[in-house]
């Protein structure tokens, strides 16, 4: 499956009160892996509900449990996670991120029963997506800023 089109996104932000410093500290990414986040990101754009859908398809076979966890259909799930990856991509820009939305949303998680082990299978499931919807151009230092901040969402989250 290839998905390498390019497209424009557009920048908006999502507030929430926490002090600068704790969230900045938590969502250290350097310019160069922010760029190649985003770079990736506005490739995979114009078929993230697709994305969304592979990503939770790969989910479910990587852990099945974890279909209990999220109600809906897949696809479903994928256009949520599509509108998540987008605000993770916008928030990229600025210094206050996505920390307290993914406290928040750590929370939740916890009351459907998530666990940390879970956030692991969810970055394997996603790496997987990115490689497969990328193809050539998920290059080994695309993939290493990837991990590097799903590392930090999972710290956060599973806080």
């Amino acid at each position: 499956m290839s998905v390498a089109i390019q497209a424009p996104v557009a920048k908006t932000s999502n507030h929430l009160a926490l002090p600068r410093a704790a969230v900045s500290a938590e969502m250290q990414l350097t310019a160069k892996q922010k760029r190649l986040i985003r770079e990736s990101f506005l490739k995979i754009e114009p078929a993230l509900n697709l994305v969304g859908t592979l990503f939770y398809l790969k989910l479910f076979r990587l852990d099945p449990t974890l279909r209990t966890r999220f109600e809906g259909p897949a696809e479903m799930q994928g256009r949520k996670f599509a509108a998540a990856m987008k605000l993770t991509a916008i928030s990229l820009n600025h210094e206050d991120g996505l920390a307290p939305t993914l406290k928040l949303l750590g929370v939740r998680h916890r009351q459907l029963g998530i666990k940390a082990r879970h956030y692991r299978t969810m970055a394997r499931a996603l790496i997987w997506t990115l490689e497969q919807s990328l193809e050539k151009s998920f290059t080994r230092e695309t993939k290493h800023a990837w991990m590097a901040l799903l590392g930090q969402l999972t710290r956060i989250m599973a806080a």
